[in-house]
């Protein structure tokens, strides 16, 4: 390859990378599950399931509550570019 074709193919690569960082300033939340985990010994499997569940869809912890019997884990999913 010459000079030119390499100049060619950094500014594409420039390019690419522009748009990449522009798509990721346009992050937006998509969707929102509350998932309860409760603490007792014969529950907690099924909100501990659902959480990693939901991670594996997607989806990225927000916040967690305390309640009496356990925790609420707020969940979000983003998109990048238009929603």
């Amino acid at each position: 390859m010459d000079k030119k074709e390499w100049k060619a193919i950094d500014d594409l690569r420039i390019k690419v990378q522009q748009i990449s960082e522009q798509q990721n300033m346009k992050k937006k939340l998509a969707n929102v599950k509350y998932v309860a985990v409760e603490f007792a010994y014969k529950r907690f499997k099924n909100g501990e399931d659902a959480v990693n569940d939901a991670i594996n869809h997607g989806y990225e912890v927000m916040e967690t509550y305390k309640t009496e019997s356990g925790i609420v884990v707020v969940l979000g999913r983003y998109r990048f570019g238009a929603v």
